[in-house]
């Protein structure tokens, strides 16, 4: 299959430090794709796995011998599932928050869970002055002062203050994050 990610081995390396001695028993893995992340750090736990485009399914699927379905990542797809999920993967290279919410209202979690995201609306807000808002509105921003202002404080001004009050019960007691050019990169373990 094509190449899939830029920098794999920083994606590697902070969640590993995030699952660094945390209990997995089981993890959801939308957006699986060839399942390049799952095969190197996921294999020792049940994967429960989704892509939209069957191909990437069916490949990740045969390379991990995991439960994995062709469908849209952004609904949540198991729920037949009973599972408790102690770790989820939303590595979309544009917008993980749907599926993360869906996934957070719908799946039996744990009280202690670790969550990764893969965001790329800085993208849209800085070349196209269009702010891709959590539940997916495109809010047009009004001059390049606003730009640079949601911009540069986009994960600590805007995705963090709405991560911590949409977990509630929940709260952080690990996170890390890293920039790479437009892109965010962030996981936090939350506890209940």
């Amino acid at each position: 299959m094509g190449k899939q990610h830029v920098d794999i081995f920083k994606k590697i390396l902070m969640r590993r430090t995030l699952l660094k001695g945390q209990n997995i028993d089981n993890i959801y893995v939308p957006f699986i794709g060839d399942g390049d992340i799952a095969n190197e750090l996921y294999t020792t736990y049940k994967i429960y796995g989704g892509d939209i485009d069957p191909t990437r399914a069916n490949y990740a699927r045969e390379r991990l011998k995991a439960t994995i379905k062709a469908a849209d990542c952004n609904k949540w797809i198991f729920q037949e599932v009973k599972d408790e999920f102690q770790a989820a993967d939303f590595d979309s290279y544009c917008q993980p928050y749907l599926s993360f919410r869906e996934f957070w209202n719908k799946a039996n979690k744990s009280n202690i869970l670790t969550l990764f995201f893969t965001d790329g609306h800085r993208q849209s807000i800085i070349r196209t002055g269009t702010h891709v808002t959590i539940d997916d509105t495109h809010v047009k921003l009004k001059d390049i002062n606003e730009q640079r202002k949601l911009y540069n404080a986009y994960f600590t001004g805007y995705i963090l203050p709405w991560f911590v009050e949409y977990i509630k019960p929940y709260k952080i007691i690990k996170k890390q994050f890293y920039l790479r050019q437009h892109m965010l990169y962030w996981g936090a373990v939350v506890k209940k």
